[in-house]
């Protein structure tokens, strides 16, 4: 199974299941095998994601308006009203049913992917996307499928695109799961074929975790302290994964990084982790 493949498969999976322990009710989710008429962003509720960690990338659910009013009125335990305007109190209901789905969703993402964070991303795309998955959610109490279009932006079907071709850590197949209809490959990758990729590189002085009370508060002049020392080396990063560490220079009045020390490119210390010190 893909990357992208595994990606669609579980946001499927926990689509069905928080449905179904939220709304009280058994639903079924399936990948559509047809090729159905696509909903327009126009007149639709759309639900920009933004997904962080070993991929990243935008995404987003689209849904009929309809659709949306009458998933938020019965996560919120109010009767269908087929005349619901959705928006206001409906489209928050909504979002926190989204909360939990990609809750869900990020610790399914985990088994393949290390760490991966989803969040909602208020900006509506300007551009269509890389991919577009259909999924059909049904229940006993409404038998006619709801359509929700899952997208996957051209930069998140690249993050994803570039795991399938990074071959796994020494003794990486063993704390992970296989992928279901895969078996182990034999010997080191060719990744000769892969010379000529482009892939944009990051400069990382450190990070840092804050409650949202305290990023609420962040204003002009404050200072967030990371968990790097100035005299540390900062991290060069490929697709969020440390691929060698060095000391900023200037050159020619632009940013510049003087590599200190490298993992060989893709495979041992490519999977997220600090090379060691």
């Amino acid at each position: 199974m893909t990357a992208a493949s595994f990606f669609a498969e579980t946001m499927r999976s926990s689509l069905q299941e928080v449905l179904s322990q939220a709304l009280s009710t058994d639903w079924k989710v399936e990948v559509s095998a047809e090729e159905t008429s696509r909903l327009k962003v126009e007149g639709s509720a759309f639900f920009g994601l933004l997904v962080t960690g070993t991929v990243s990338g935008k995404a987003g659910l689209l849904l009929a308006q309809a659709d949306a009013a009458l998933f938020a009125r019965a996560f919120v335990g109010e009767p269908p009203e087929e005349t619901g305007v959705f928006g206001g109190e409906q489209r928050e209901a909504f979002e926190e049913l989204l909360r939990q789905i990609f809750g869900v969703a990020a610790t399914g993402l985990k088994n393949r992917f290390d760490e991966v964070w989803i969040e909602i991303d208020q900006a509506v795309p300007t551009a269509e996307p890389a991919q577009r998955i259909t999924l059909l959610a049904s229940s006993a109490s409404r038998p006619s499928p709801v359509m929700v279009e899952l997208w996957l932006s051209a930069e998140l079907a690249d993050s994803l695109d570039i795991t399938d071709q990074v071959p796994s850590a020494p003794g990486e197949s063993a704390q992970r799961p296989a992928a279901h209809g895969t078996q182990p490959q034999s010997g080191p990758a060719d990744l000769s074929v892969l010379a000529g990729v482009e892939v944009e590189i990051m400069l990382r002085f450190g990070q840092r975790r804050l409650p949202l009370r305290e990023i609420a508060t962040l204003c002009s002049g404050a200072v967030v302290e990371l968990d790097e020392s100035v005299a540390e080396p900062v991290e060069v990063l490929v697709g969020n994964r440390v691929i060698a560490r060095g000391e900023i220079v200037g050159v020619d009045g632009c940013y510049g990084v003087r590599v200190a020390e490298t993992s060989a490119l893709y495979p041992a210390n490519l999977v997220g982790e600090r090379p060691p010190a």
